[in-house]
């Protein structure tokens, strides 16, 4: 008689139901097309066949000891149980192993075997596999595993030195992997997993002590439930307007396809939007997010679902795995030509732009975040390639490097202020130029022209101006410079801060703090930037100079500036720009043109400043035009402070 209210028949029901839910869920959720799901999906079929053979052997209790047919019955679930049961450890590997990125073999063999290699990798883990499966289906002959003895059943030590150890195999490694990859994983899948094996452990050691409670299947069960909800959920990385999976889910795949040296190739298409040019209609009403859509929709038909991701509203990126360059080219082609037909978005046919990236790892980038950032920083004019590949995306690469090295700088003390002395015509000391100069502890020497513009882009272009500007009073408060007969320091001036609100009590703050005289300061701005806005900009100068600073223009003759606008702005000095000398020296049209500047900013009652002296010649040339003060390397580079100050006071050093 079978009693269906025992605890143990009870406790298999739940691990029965529990499994068949799971998999339900599993099923009309859709979470069926990744290898991780599969394997999941594997891994409850497995249990639930386990839970069926442990609840017909409770059915059937003690019927076995007076019907053979009964008997026969418990021989074969119990046959069936230990084939099914015995596989669970091995797929869950199987599956952790796809969810954290690893080759299933790595853990199996050496790195430095000559057999590593993914034919083998892929086919060692098998081979395990098969060899515990024909132990366990030859125990009718051998009974290596368990026996039967006046029809009751008996664990023989193969059951424990065989197939135990074989599971414990594959638990420590499923361990491992886990271990191996934690910080690649969300916090969800780590407590998801840690639950699954905490629970999978208990079951296993409670049944090996107290068989009659069967909770080992239920144990598992409940573990495989935290998986589904943590793992195999994933609404956390989804964005499921889109169908695809989000930024987040983007960044923890790569690194974790980077850390596991996966050799993987991504191609990003961004910059998509409306083509001004190449549609005739401009007044229709674009919706960026249903262009998004439109995109999303297509990728989704080049690639499987769950290699797409949504990097930005307009940034999409495919990861491509076990695929040659050529291969991965001509789906980047395909995507081009796609985008060179109408795309029918709300009833509208239009034209969309894209630019591609096709980006190999680990070969064009070492890490996620190289290809996070090549899939968000702007492009250069310069490259109109469709698809920007190989060589052309060392420029991101570098820009990247140069980001994380300006945004570190002034903690690590990267940023030092060079000194380029100015001079009278006559070569007495006049003055300097602050000039920022940037040593990265890695990349070495990095030049202004290259992270300027990027500080200004990441919105520390302020901090940077703030620096030099104490660095200078800190300097001029020790009375050299003027012991030295220097009128001024010339301080580069961002037009981003200068055109912010405060800026001018902000600046006064400063040098006051340091007790350094306002008059010792000179601002410089180009005259491209102050071209943008000179009405402002001429307030904010009338302020300055109200309050005892000095102002120049520099770069003049570099920019489209309206000249009666430009003159009109109370700056004390223009900086004529180089090129323009250099040209006088050899054309009359040169010349001509340096004639012309130094006598319009006389007279405009303004005092002219040469960059770019070289020679006597120069000099020449410049004292028979009346011009008033000179800055080149005809008397010395940009120095370091301590370089310049052994100039000034007359020390021989040569430039650094």
């Amino acid at each position: 008689m079978v009693i269906y209210t025992n605890m143990a028949f009870g406790i298999i029901l739940s691990a029965l139901l529990i499994c068949l839910t799971d998999l339900l869920f599993t099923v009309l959720d859709g979470h069926t097309g990744k290898p991780q799901n599969r394997v999941y999906i594997i891994i409850l079929l497995l249990l639930s066949a386990s839970a069926v053979c442990e609840m017909i052997n409770e059915c059937i209790g003690d019927s076995r000891f007076t019907s053979d047919r009964a008997f026969s019955v418990i021989k074969t679930v119990q046959y069936f149980y230990f084939l099914c049961h015995t596989l669970i450890a091995p797929m869950l590997y199987y599956y952790i192993s796809f969810v954290v990125g690893r080759s299933v073999g790595s853990l199996f063999l050496p790195k430095k075997s000559s057999l590593n290699n993914q034919y083998l990798q892929r086919i060692f883990p098998v081979f395990i596999i098969i060899v515990t499966e024909i132990i366990i289906a030859v125990n009718p002959l051998t009974h290596w595993c368990w026996y039967f003895k006046d029809r009751v059943f008996h664990r023989a030590p193969g059951e424990y030195y065989l197939i135990y150890s074989f599971s414990a195999v594959w638990i420590i490694a499923s361990f491992v992997l886990v271990m191996q990859s934690w910080n690649i994983l969300s916090k969800g899948r780590k407590r998801s997993i840690g639950i699954c094996f905490l629970l999978a452990t208990a079951g296993v050691i409670i049944q090996m002590v107290y068989r009659e409670w069967r909770v080992e299947v239920l144990m598992e069960a409940l573990g495989l439930t935290g998986v589904l909800l943590f793992i195999e959920n994933e609404d956390d990385r989804k964005n499921v307007e889109l169908n695809a999976y989000n930024s987040a889910a983007f960044s923890l795949d790569l690194t974790a396809a980077v850390k596991n040296r996966n050799s993987v190739k991504v191609l990003i298409i961004r910059t998509i939007r409306f083509d001004r040019k190449a549609n005739t209609i401009v007044s229709v009403r674009i919706s960026r997010d249903a262009i998004s859509r439109a995109v999303s929709d297509y990728l989704g038909t080049v690639v499987k679902r769950y290699y797409l991701y949504v990097v930005s509203g307009s940034r999409f990126a495919l990861t491509l795995f076990n695929q040659t360059e050529e291969e991965a080219f001509a789906l980047a082609q395909k995507i081009c030509d796609r985008f060179q037909q109408p795309w029918t978005i709300n009833g509208t046919d239009m034209i969309l732009s894209a630019r591609l990236l096709l980006v190999r790892v680990p070969e064009d980038a070492k890490t996620a975040d190289e290809i996070v950032y090549m899939a968000r920083c702007p492009i250069p004019e310069t490259m109109t390639e469709p698809v920007i590949s190989g060589q052309a995306l060392a420029w991101m690469v570098r820009r990247a490097a140069v980001e994380k090295a300006v945004t570190r700088g002034l903690d690590e003390n990267s940023f030092e202020v060079y000194y380029q002395p100015t001079y009278n015509m006559d070569k007495t000391l006049h003055g300097a130029e602050a000039l920022l100069r940037m040593r990265d502890k890695d990349m070495g020497m990095i030049y202004p022209d290259e992270f300027i513009p990027i500080a200004e882009q990441i919105g520390l272009i302020d901090h940077l101006d703030e620096f030099v500007l104490r660095e200078v009073c800190k300097f001029i408060s020790t009375g050299i410079p003027r012991k030295n007969g220097m009128d001024c320091i010339n301080v580069n001036l961002s037009v981003l801060e200068c055109m912010k609100e405060g800026f001018v009590e902000y600046v006064s703050e400063i040098v006051d703090a340091a007790g350094v005289q306002r008059n010792m300061i000179n601002f410089e701005i180009t005259e491209s930037v102050a071209a943008k806005d000179y009405d402002h900009l001429a307030q904010v100068i009338a302020r300055l100079r109200e309050k005892g600073f000095q102002f120049s223009i520099d770069d003049y003759g570099t920019g489209y500036s309206n000249m009666s606008s430009l003159f009109s702005l109370g700056v004390d000095i223009i900086k004529i720009d180089k090129s323009i000398l250099w040209n006088a020296e050899h054309s009359d049209s040169g010349m001509t043109l340096l004639k012309v500047s130094i006598e319009l900013v006389h007279k405009m009652e303004k005092k002219a400043l040469m960059e770019g002296v070289e020679t006597e010649a120069h000099i020449k040339i410049l004292k028979e035009l009346g011009c008033e003060y000179l800055q080149g390397f005809y008397f010395s580079k940009p120095l370091p402070k301590t370089a310049f100050v052994a100039l000034i006071e007359g020390a021989s050093q040569s430039p650094a």
